[in-house]
């Protein structure tokens, strides 16, 4: 009799707790940046980047990653630079219920997925306490400040001026994974946003994207028990 209640107990207790770490799985963002790309740029400087998910289900989005001066507005000498990675700061505002944009004074609740730009060959990210089993959209957002090419000018042909010195606008990686432990996604290149100003727009339409195609080497997910 005592055996049966403790055995009604444990599968009680099962029952009522949360979901332990046994249940949940991270994913791993590995990405490789070329540095003979970017530096080709006007600036020479890596690419602003941001990782977000998005839940195929309730549409909810979460950020994984995002590089310092995108995520605070502080781009030497301004404050925001609207044209960075405009389609991630519609994801902020989604997440943080903002309607402008981050500001060194409004660093926002991003913090601990924040990074400094870094000129490494490897980029290392990851997002914990994904449920197992669950189905997942990922984006990855990246921009090169002014590089500038034919389709892309710093001065188009209706004399339209880039003033933020953009270039090829920024350009969206999106891929599905099912966060099962040994799983791997390899995402696409999806679609870009515009190059003069800030519209949140996301247009799948890659024709004269050129080096910015190429800033990115490897892009690879992995699931991971934690």
């Amino acid at each position: 009799m005592a055996h049966r209640i403790l055995s009604f107990i444990v599968a009680l207790m099962a029952a009522v707790l949360p979901a332990t770490a046994a249940e949940t799985v991270s994913l791993r963002f590995t990405i490789h940046q070329e540095a003979d790309i970017y530096e080709e740029s006007d600036y020479g400087e890596p690419p602003q980047l941001a990782i977000w998910l998005e839940d195929p289900e309730t549409g909810k989005k979460r950020t994984v990653y995002v590089t310092h001066r995108t995520a605070t507005g502080d781009f030497y000498g301004k404050v925001e630079c609207p044209v960075a990675l405009p389609a991630w700061v519609m994801v902020w505002r989604q997440e943080t219920g903002n309607e402008g944009f981050p500001t060194p004074a409004g660093a926002m609740a991003v913090d601990a997925v924040t990074a400094a730009t870094t000129v490494e060959r490897t980029i290392n990210a990851s997002a914990p306490g994904i449920p197992k089993g669950k189905k997942l959209i990922y984006y990855l957002e990246l921009n090169v400040a002014a590089d500038f090419n034919a389709a892309f000018p710093l001065e188009g042909d209706n004399m339209q001026l880039d003033y933020q010195h953009n270039g090829q606008p920024s350009l969206i990686y999106r891929g599905e994974i099912t966060a099962v432990p040994g799983n791997v996604s390899t995402p696409r290149a999806w679609a870009r946003t515009g190059q003069y100003q800030f519209t949140g727009e996301i247009i799948q339409d890659l024709e004269g994207m050129g080096s910015a195609l190429e800033c990115f080497s490897k892009i690879e997910v992995t699931v991971y028990e934690e």
